[in-house]
């Protein structure tokens, strides 16, 4: 019994100093590296900043542009109405055929037409010899009364009737003029050139005053006819040029310019009717097809450009922070412009391959350790 008592006193002995060896083990680096925190503190670890963070700065060329969409259309366009009122005779072209200026495009029923111009001018004459017989009057009983012949009052009267017959004839010549007037307007011609567009009227047909006949359109001349936001509007300027695309002409860009802007927006709308005529446009030019494009309205070269968030503002003003060796240095600036919507700002006061902290980093102050991981973008 006293030997097994002396082995597992022994044993527990050794378990205790293996215990105590492995804790003094542990202990001795924390106590060491307390001692080393207590002689000097370490300096501080600098802060990474990768490159989509950055921007180096090089010059650029800068443009504003403002686009638009609409569908094309003729610059001259029109319904050809009748002007007179009865049967449609004949309608000599159809849609698609090109007319020139004054060529016939329809015509009335003549034989109503040339009549009523006969009864005016049979009534134009009878006027006239009712006209010439009263003047004859007049004179003779002038002559009488200045021999105290017939009274002044006869004399006074025969006047008064040969006035009224001269009346009769000017509107009897008025009337005979507006005949001969509807007799031409039995032709309908063409205002301009171009190409019929749509038919609506055929012979046989009676129409009205102001009947629709056809619709004639002018496609030499084509334009876009665009809505723009009106923030967009006000910096447009009629007579700017403009590049548009036309669905079905593939990439093919045409020059154009604007031509017209509306005055007021569409009840309703917050976009302004902005028209962009084509220059030059081809004889396949349609009316009806989509078109894009855009207008350059403000160009600057060589210039130095931050995107918007790099601006800070702090009591002295507004500066960018710059990564000068290891250290961020702060650099005023003054914004000359804004571009891209206001997503770009164009300064002065940096110059060209300056490194531009370009992420809005909250926290940042200038004289910052950093460290750059990865080259930086330029602009």
């Amino acid at each position: 019994m006293t030997a097994r008592r002396t082995l597992a006193l022994v044993a527990i002995a050794t378990t205790v100093a293996a215990i105590a060896g492995t804790l003094a083990w542990n202990a001795g680096p924390r106590l060491g590296s307390v001692t080393a925190a207590e002689k000097g503190k370490p300096a501080a670890r600098p802060l990474e900043l990768i490159a989509a963070e950055l921007q180096t700065l090089a010059p650029r060329d800068l443009v504003e542009t403002v686009r638009f969409t609409g569908t094309t259309q003729p610059v001259d366009q029109s319904i050809v109405k009748s002007r007179v009122s009865g049967r449609l005779a004949d309608v000599r072209v159809r849609e698609g055929d090109r007319v020139i200026k004054d060529q016939v495009l329809a015509t009335f029923e003549r034989a109503e037409l040339e009549a009523r111009a006969h009864e005016r001018r049979a009534a134009l004459e009878a006027a006239r010899a009712k006209a010439r017989w009263a003047t004859r009057d007049r004179t003779d009983k002038e002559a009488l009364a200045a021999r105290n012949v017939v009274s002044a009052a006869a004399a006074d009267q025969a006047r008064a009737v040969a006035d009224a017959k001269s009346s009769l004839v000017a509107v009897s010549e008025a009337q005979l003029d507006i005949a001969l007037r509807n007799l031409a307007d039995a032709e309908i011609r063409a205002p301009f050139g171009g190409t019929v567009g749509e038919r609506f009227a055929n012979p046989g047909e009676s129409l009205p005053i102001d009947g629709r006949v056809l619709a004639l359109l002018d496609t030499s001349r084509v334009e876009i006819a665009a809505q723009i936001p009106a923030v967009d509007v006000v910096r447009l300027r009629v007579g700017q040029t403009a590049n548009a695309t036309i669905e079905g002409f593939d990439e093919r860009t045409f020059t154009a310019r604007i031509s017209r802007i509306s005055p007021t927006a569409p009840a309703g709308s917050r976009t302004i009717p902005v028209f962009v005529e084509i220059l030059g446009a081809p004889d396949a030019l349609r009316g009806g097809l989509f078109g894009t494009g855009s207008v350059t309205v403000a160009a600057a070269s060589r210039a130095l450009a931050v995107p918007a968030s790099a601006i800070r503002r702090d009591d002295a003003g507004e500066h960018v922070l710059v990564v000068e060796g290891d250290t961020l240095a702060r650099k005023p600036v003054t914004a000359v412009r804004t571009w891209q919507r206001g997503e770009l700002v164009e300064v002065g006061g940096l110059a060209a391959g300056a490194i531009v902290v370009a992420a809005p980093l909250p926290g940042l102050k200038p004289g910052q350790k950093v460290v750059i991981v990865g080259p930086a973008r330029k602009t």
